[in-house]
């Protein structure tokens, strides 16, 4: 039961980072240094709560493997994060996130061919759903808010590919004999990413002379490292918990649909018939998916 609760967590956290991504994309329209001080700010944050947690836990220890993969993971998830904010910049707010909580086929396949969990009929069927509503969410509108310009394109791609391999390697620590260092993983690779933040910030200011927008940091990107920190320790958790075809498309599932009413309701984004056949389909393919048939 414990777990289906932070199931419910991981939902709204997922949801809510992307209402503060996309809140930052559009109202700081930020720079590239912008972005990259914003992240210093949110990994910064996620570090100081990801150490409280950690201090007064009894898991304090650190192997070799929750080193290795805590380093992968932090690299992968700057990147990640970094690129999420220029596509939500770019385009659609629930698009973009739809196809970032659409990685989770990354490690959903993942799991019955390394892991050896359970690959039905049902599961192709909702990979094909999955694809179709991509191309229904986008909707009907010629609006610049809802085409697939090329540059949208490439960078939501990017985004769906690294958002698979962050929930990768999830699953890899989570199999490794360190799966039991939760606290010691999330603590080091928040600090990594807000050194590597910290040096992709010096090093962009001095290169490009950009000023950044540092207003709106407080603003969004603190509590977006609240966020972060919270959600990286219930989801690695539920990676080790749960199987990955039950976990990842339950999970994303419902913050894609959380996060496309709160694009309609907060953001005011655009809704056709298109989109909602597109929610529907998306849904669909994720209970698919869910079934191990």
């Amino acid at each position: 039961m414990i777990y289906y609760l932070l199931l419910l967590v991981s939902i709204l956290l997922t949801t809510s980072k992307s209402c503060l991504y996309n809140a930052y994309a559009k109202k700081a329209t930020p720079s590239s240094t912008g972005t990259f001080s914003f992240n210093a700010t949110a990994y910064g944050t996620a570090a100081l709560i990801a150490l409280i947690v950690f201090l007064v836990s009894d898991e304090q220890s650190l192997s070799t493997p929750t080193i290795l993969c805590a380093i992968a993971y932090a690299v992968i998830v700057f990147s990640l994060q970094s690129i999420s904010i220029f596509a939500m910049k770019e385009g659609a707010m629930s698009l973009t996130s739809i196809c970032v909580m659409y990685g989770m086929v990354i490690p959903s396949i993942a799991g019955p061919i390394f892991w050896k969990e359970t690959l039905g009929v049902l599961q192709i069927v909702g990979i094909l759903l999955m694809i179709a509503s991509l191309w229904l969410l986008k909707g009907k509108s010629n609006s610049e808010k809802t085409n697939l310009t090329k540059k949208w394109i490439i960078l939501a791609s990017v985004a769906f590919i690294l958002s698979g391999m962050a929930g990768l390697m999830e699953k890899i620590h989570q199999s490794t004999d360190g799966r039991a260092e939760k606290n010691s993983f999330v603590l080091l690779a928040c600090l990594s990413m807000f050194i590597i933040s910290i040096i992709t910030f010096i090093s962009v200011k001095f290169k490009r002379h950009e000023k950044a927008n540092l207003r709106p940091l407080a603003i969004f990107a603190a509590p977006s490292g609240l966020v972060i920190g919270l959600y990286s320790l219930v989801n690695l958790t539920l990676a080790g918990a749960l199987a990955s075809m039950i976990y990842y498309p339950v999970a994303n599932g419902g913050a894609m649909l959380l996060t496309v009413v709160a694009s309609l309701i907060i953001f005011k984004e655009p809704f056709d018939s298109h989109k909602l056949f597109g929610t529907i389909i998306g849904l669909l393919g994720i209970i698919c998916l869910s079934l191990p048939i």
